[in-house]
């Protein structure tokens, strides 16, 4: 098992249901995992992130990644 850390404000914030501040959530994985997996698995439709970074670099939903990393997540733009 690895942690990783799901960042996100927004929509995104209630479906997180953060633990470590007010945006972060702490979330426990297999290795291997992809992040699409990842978000399944608490309960985020992939359809609510519309981009995902490690840093200032763009992932994809088929990244795996690394003990440790946090991901910011992105949700669709909304408003009208």
């Amino acid at each position: 098992m690895m942690t990783v850390y799901l960042k996100g404000g927004g929509l995104l914030r209630e479906y997180l249901q953060p633990d470590v501040d007010e945006y972060t959530r702490r979330v426990e994985v297999a290795e291997g995992r992809t992040l699409r997996q990842i978000l399944e698995a608490i309960g985020i439709r992939p359809v609510h992130v519309a981009m995902a970074f490690v840093g200032n670099r763009l992932v994809n939903l088929a990244y795996v990644p690394s003990d440790g990393e946090t991901i910011t997540l992105r949700p669709p733009v909304q408003g009208g």
